[in-house]
């Protein structure tokens, strides 16, 4: 007798309900105080969703990806700084030598 896998693919998605207003109206960009942390964190878990990574882990390299290769020409630079600073982008056991991984902690977007 052979044995049948059933593999359940669920579909992750971010909570609109979690997303505020200035996102869903594509505003964000526009106030003068952007890039925000909130913004940040917005556009990174957009970017990691679209990659097929929804609330995945990244590096420095992903940063090039998602916000263009001069964002530590950028006020983006101090935003990451400060978020990986204050433990909101958490390193991960994924970092080795030179190379550091992160998770965003508690993601606001994610149920």
């Amino acid at each position: 007798m052979s044995s049948l896998k059933i593999l359940k693919l669920e579909r992750i998605t971010m909570n609109k309900n979690k997303i505020p207003y200035k996102y869903l109206m594509n505003l964000w960009r526009t106030f003068p105080s952007y890039p925000t942390q909130q913004d940040v964190i917005y556009e990174l878990s957009v970017y990691l969703l679209k990659d097929g990574r929804p609330n995945g882990e990244f590096s420095h390299q992903t940063f090039n990806s998602a916000f263009g290769g001069d964002w530590e020409k950028t006020k983006h630079k101090q935003v990451i700084e400060s978020l990986i600073e204050e433990n909101k982008f958490q390193e991960t056991g994924k970092s080795s030598g030179s190379k550091k991984w992160y998770k965003i902690k508690d993601n606001p977007y994610y149920p």
